[in-house]
């Protein structure tokens, strides 16, 4: 091979090698990668340029809202009745069992009769001849036939017999032992067949409506309390039913100081047990509110719970909140002002008094 054709492929490959090295040389280096940290840093630089942090506020008018508290506490029933014998007797028949319900004047028990239809005619034979004679004897007395003293015998011995035959009368009554209030028989005493005397039990009634949630409520909180105040009553199941505040006790319990409350239920469909426990939102007065996001909510230095939000001249302030109500989706502070600028993102990067630059919702 000749030195001229050598020279020339050489030539040759100087030119494609550089070619290619030029493209690799002329190329802009790739962007590296920065940290979460480098990136925080880089965004406080540039917040510290323009010489404000951006924070993200919600704009917020308090409307008034039902304050509440939660207490756990279970269904009681308030009234029952044991009914008892009023005559004495054998048991013939009980038309009602455990479980029944029973309006007032259901027969629960029924005592044989025995001679007491019999005594009733007897008073009442008596009493229409008292009452015939006491006629008689007026008459007799205005023509002056009978002495006044006569006149006052008779009108003795009615009324005797008048009281006779209404003895007998309540006595045949009562061999019907009634329901003296509408409930449920929570139990039974005496069966078809027994001998009851007088004052024994026949059969106990359980009043199931209206019944009562029972709770205790602290020293903190039971001077707010008022009559009448709605209620939320929380069954096992999860059903709620509505009710209304009708008893405070005004002596506090020796060992826990704390006070007892009664929550009126309606029971009208029997659905409801007494002794079954359940969760109380009772309503202890009003106050004006705001609806926030869990997650606005911090702590100050002090560890004070509170909000930060933007006054008019774009500054950071820490208002103290309470508590009014939770719910699913917020939950309902009071102790801001009525109209504020809740920051609800970036809360946990500002302090008190610092200049923000702000980015509504």
């Amino acid at each position: 091979m000749s030195k001229s054709r050598i020279f020339l492929i050489v030539l040759v490959l100087v030119i494609i090698v550089g070619w290619l090295l030029s493209g690799i040389l002329t190329k802009p280096p790739p962007a590296e990668a920065i940290s979460l940290a480098e990136a925080k840093e880089l965004r406080d630089d540039m917040a510290s340029d323009s010489g404000a942090v951006l924070v993200r506020v919600r704009h917020s008018t308090a409307t008034e809202q039902d304050r509440a508290i939660v207490l756990r506490g279970r269904i009681i029933d308030r009234n029952q009745a044991t009914v008892a014998a009023r005559v004495r007797g054998q048991v013939v028949e009980r038309p009602v069992d455990i479980g029944d319900h029973v309006n007032a004047g259901d027969v629960l028990c029924e005592i044989e009769l025995a001679d007491r239809q019999a005594q009733v005619d007897v008073a009442r034979d008596a009493h229409g001849l008292a009452a015939k004679e006491y006629e008689s004897s007026l008459e007799l007395t205005e023509k002056d036939f009978v002495q006044e003293l006569d006149l006052a015998r008779k009108k003795a011995q009615l009324s005797a017999s008048l009281q006779r035959l209404l003895a007998s009368e309540i006595e045949l009554e009562n061999t019907k032992i009634l329901a003296p209030i509408a409930g449920t028989v929570q139990e039974t005493h005496a069966n078809v067949g027994d001998y009851l005397g007088v004052g024994l039990p026949c059969a106990t009634i359980l009043v199931m409506d209206p019944l009562y949630a029972e709770a205790f409520v602290s020293e903190e909180y039971v001077a707010h309390l008022n009559l009448d105040a709605g209620a939320e009553v929380t069954l096992p199941t999860g059903e709620v039913r509505k009710g209304r505040l009708v008893f405070v006790n005004p002596k506090a319990d020796d060992q826990s100081k704390t006070f007892k409350i009664e929550i009126a239920l309606s029971n009208d469909d029997y659905s409801i047990r007494s002794g079954m426990s359940a969760s109380i939102k009772l309503n202890i007065d009003r106050k004006y509110a705001h609806k926030v996001p869990t997650s606005a909510i911090v702590l100050n230095e002090s560890g004070t719970l509170g909000l930060k939000t933007v006054s008019s001249n774009e500054t950071v302030e820490f208002h103290a909140v309470d508590t009014v109500r939770e719910e699913e989706d917020g939950i309902w502070v009071s102790g801001l002002p009525l109209v504020s600028q809740i920051i609800t993102v970036g809360q946990g990067l500002v302090v008190e008094g610092e200049r923000v630059a702000v980015e509504l919702e």
